[in-house]
């Protein structure tokens, strides 16, 4: 099993580990854990190894941070036969920097979610997107909440995996979609 991007948690039934940046934990919550295991400094954009090297391929909490989310899915469909992703959820990463930009993750680059068919879909994390909420009575519920909380962390204690990350299991390969690649802050 191949971590990409294994980090200060690195899945247990990791045989490799791949990280870009191991000395600078600025982007995590903490020092890089090896395991016993080697590492591999790498972008996910590039992996290095050989096609279908890998029965599963675990990304977690790593497709947000890159520029190429195109080549990264690519690759991670290149290097194994299945795998799982998961990143922040809209809804999570939203409530981290809003109403105050400057308070969250700046780091993250995408939106990532799940469409009805089973797509990845990546939507550029802007101060534009960051402020779009849709009128509709959900979306001006949250918009409340996040006004009003101070600290997402303790909030993030008490709401279920599923609201806080997007998460796909795939196999052999998976629909994924970038939009609006232009747009800017």
């Amino acid at each position: 099993m191949l971590d990409v991007g294994s980090g200060h948690r690195p899945h247990d039934d990791a045989t490799h580990l791949v990280d870009l940046l191991p000395e600078d934990d600025s982007e995590r919550g903490g020092a890089v854990k090896r395991l016993g295991r080697s590492l591999v400094v790498a972008t996910i954009e590039a992996l290095p190894f050989k096609d279908k090297t890998f029965d599963y391929a675990y990304a977690c909490h790593v497709l947000e941070h890159t520029d190429q989310p195109e080549e990264a899915c690519r690759e991670l469909m290149r290097v194994a036969r299945a795998g799982y992703i998961e990143t922040p959820s809209p809804f999570f990463e939203q409530g981290y920097n809003y109403p105050k930009p400057d308070r969250g993750w700046l780091f993250h680059k995408w939106f990532v979610w799940l469409a009805g068919n089973g797509t990845l879909v990546f939507e550029p994390k802007t101060s534009r997107t960051i402020d779009h909420f849709c009128d509709c009575r959900n979306a001006q519920f949250v918009k409340g909440v996040y006004e009003r909380v101070d600290d997402l962390n303790r909030l993030g204690r008490v709401l279920p995996h599923e609201c806080k990350n997007t998460v796909l299991h795939w196999e052999h390969q998976f629909a994924y979609e970038v939009r609006d690649r232009g747009v800017k802050g």
